[in-house]
């Protein structure tokens, strides 16, 4: 019989293993939601941000969301205004829009830094990359290593 010691460490370690992989994200769902400082509409506000703008969900508490975006900056948003619809934003200075999830693939456009993409269903398991799809309707495949949102 395994001893307390032992016991402690493999529910630690599953605990750790569950929050590894229960990382969600949400998208702002119009324009001017505001984030606060703390979970109520009389905290200070903190910045306001536009509709697809992406975010981590650290913590729900009632009807509050407490986010962290690409930069790490946490603030709380009401849960009402965090889509589920999934979108991502380009973090490297410019990144390739390809036909397919290949790197010898057709490029059929080019992202700068700070554009928000919406993630669309992969098609096909593609290790390493993300099928996303501009605003204008353009829609490829981006290196998972050039967005933030996954």
């Amino acid at each position: 019989m395994p001893d307390f010691r032992t016991l402690i460490a493999i529910s630690l370690g599953g605990l750790v293993a569950m929050q590894a992989s229960a990382v969600e994200y949400r998208s702002a769902s119009k324009n001017g939601v505001v984030l606060y400082e703390a979970p109520a509409s009389s905290a200070k506000k903190r910045f306001v941000v536009s509709a697809g703008y992406p975010a981590e969900v650290v913590i729900t508490q009632n009807d509050w969301l407490k986010l962290r975006d690409r930069n790490g900056m946490l603030a709380w948003g009401v849960t009402k205004d965090w889509s589920d619809r999934r979108t991502v934003v380009v973090v490297a200075d410019k990144t390739a829009l390809y036909g397919k999830p290949d790197a010898s693939a057709s490029i059929t456009g080019q992202l700068n830094k700070d554009v928000w993409l919406q993630l669309l269903p992969a098609s096909a398991a593609a290790p390493g990359w993300v099928h996303v799809q501009h605003k204008s309707g353009v829609s490829g495949w981006v290196r998972v290593t050039d967005v933030w949102g996954m």
